[in-house]
């Protein structure tokens, strides 16, 4: 019976969960839990990518403390577009940059002259924070190290090769860089060049599932697991992991992985890459063993994340729920924001924010610390921003869509489900809650033979997983928030 061991990384937060397969289910325990956010280095957004190394040591001792030496394999999954940059002796030159730095700003005037072109070879959809639209700002900095380095990796690729797999890049992070030709599964040559990003900046690609490496014996001997442990890449792409962790049974499904960001996406066998996608700016993300998704990025629970960061300044016990429950008395349909509106990519203080955007499009004047109505328009918009982009899916993806699953952190949250399937006027499937990390542990147990293709990985989530379902309600009323939302999209 093998053990896994699944490194799921969030931007807010990190978690180490061990899990073996048992009569048909997925047996997990938590043993290890830390914050992940970035901070200020001059003047520069940062990840400490050594603290988030240090930490996974600390999840393997709790390991071997709990279960012994023997530990089969293990995986990290994370964010996308975000890399570090190493010089020819795979040392880290700098720490990463986040893509929430104020460097990406501007950027989409470098690569939109190239829209189409780009379009059709990728699937990506445009943001300032792509992969590519970072490296095009760190080759224009002066002070950038990009020129000593050898090659670059993603997050989770740093962190497998910290843990001693060579230098190698798992194909669903790629796929979202804007570098990757999306029908090849390769690197773009003509994508680098037109850039002037060398190719041999991008390491060999690898797939999910696949053994990368081995754990490295000072690793395995400090922590007290097993010499041995194979390095096996699950969806480095947190939401590739948790699209493949959906209990799905047929594919008429939408899913949002719900965190952070909101993903709103279908699977679908084969990438869009028409005009009609192009226009309505959708990515064709890599999926997990053979998969396409087809998605949307929404600026998810962060805006709440943000929104209590700051009235905890004031009302330090306050927590999620509470706001859950003062949004939920608060007055419906009162205003709503775009949630995607740029003002809320990364403001200094989220309610003023939200604040000064329903003053500037005429819907009142609310207070920062009216925790109530701000939760509430933030729920409501996130719920009718997901109809928004469900309607641009089935009507590029040319698929009718019956059923909606909400995957991850989001999960767990009622009230946001609740509008979700009232908005959408389709039923609402709620879980499982770490989704990401599921699917890094059952494509570890992919990897080792345990598990043979996604219906067996689905089985066996759907064996595991308590699933909590809400249906529509107020449909007519939900309606006429709808059009009064769109009036207030660009």
């Amino acid at each position: 019976m093998n053990r896994y061991f699944a490194v799921d990384l969030g931007a807010d937060s990190g978690r180490c969960i061990t899990g073996t397969l048992k009569n048909g289910k997925l047996v997990t325990e938590e043993l290890h839990r830390f914050p992940t956010r970035y901070f200020l280095l001059d003047g520069s957004l940062r990840w400490n990518i050594y603290r988030f190394y240090e930490e996974i040591l600390e999840g393997l001792r709790k390991y071997a403390a709990r279960y012994g030496k023997e530990l089969y394999s293990i995986g990290v999954d994370t964010w996308g577009c975000d890399y570090g940059l190493f010089d020819a002796g795979n040392r880290l030159l700098d720490l990463p940059y986040s893509y929430r730095d104020e460097r990406v700003i501007g950027s989409l005037e470098k690569v939109l002259p190239h829209k189409e072109w780009l379009y059709e070879k990728t699937g990506i959809q445009f943001l300032e924070f792509n992969t590519l639209n970072q490296l095009i700002r760190e080759y224009e900095n002066p002070k950038s190290r990009v020129t000593q380095a050898s090659t670059f990796l993603f997050i989770g690729d740093i962190l497998h090769t910290l843990l001693g797999a060579p230098p190698v890049c798992e194909y669903t992070t790629a796929s979202i860089s804007m570098m990757v030709d999306t029908r090849e599964k390769k690197w773009d040559r003509d994508i680098l060049d037109c850039f002037n990003i060398p190719a041999t900046l991008c390491p060999r690609l690898c797939f999910a599932g696949e053994v990368i490496g081995v754990l490295s014996d000072d690793i395995a001997d400090s922590t007290g697991v097993n010499r041995g442990v194979k390095i096996i890449a699950p969806a480095v792409h947190d939401t590739a992991g948790a699209a493949l962790a959906i209990p799905a049974k047929g594919d008429d499904f939408a899913y949002i992985s719900s965190g952070t960001w909101s993903i709103f996406g279908t699977e679908l066998d084969e990438p869009v890459l028409d005009r009609t996608a192009c226009d309505l700016n959708i990515s064709n993300s890599g999926g997990a063993l053979g998969k396409s998704l087809f998605l949307k990025n929404v600026m998810g629970l962060w805006i709440l994340q943000q929104s209590k960061c700051c009235w905890n300044r004031t009302k330090p016990d306050l927590d999620y729920d509470t706001i859950m429950a003062m949004a939920e008395n608060a007055r419906p349909f009162f205003a709503f924001i775009d949630p995607d509106a740029p003002g809320f990519f990364n403001p200094d203080d989220m309610p003023e924010a939200i604040c000064a955007y329903l003053k500037k499009t005429g819907q009142g004047d609310v207070k920062p610390d009216d925790i109530g109505t701000i939760g509430r328009v933030v729920y409501e918009s996130l719920a009718l921003k997901y109809r928004n982009v469900l309607e641009r899916i089935q009507k590029a993806a040319r698929k009718e869509i019956h059923i909606i699953h909400v995957v991850g952190g989001g999960s767990k949250d009622r009230l946001l489900n609740t509008f979700i399937a009232s908005a959408s006027a389709l039923p609402v499937k709620a879980g499982p809650q770490e989704g990401t990390a599921m699917g890094n542990l059952l494509l570890q147990a992919y990897g080792a033979s345990d598990l043979s293709s996604i219906r067996e990985i689905r089985d066996v989530v759907a064996a595991t997983t308590e699933i909590r379902g809400y249906l529509p309600a107020e449909e007519d009323e939900w309606e006429k928030a709808y059009a009064r939302f769109k009036g207030l999209l660009v």
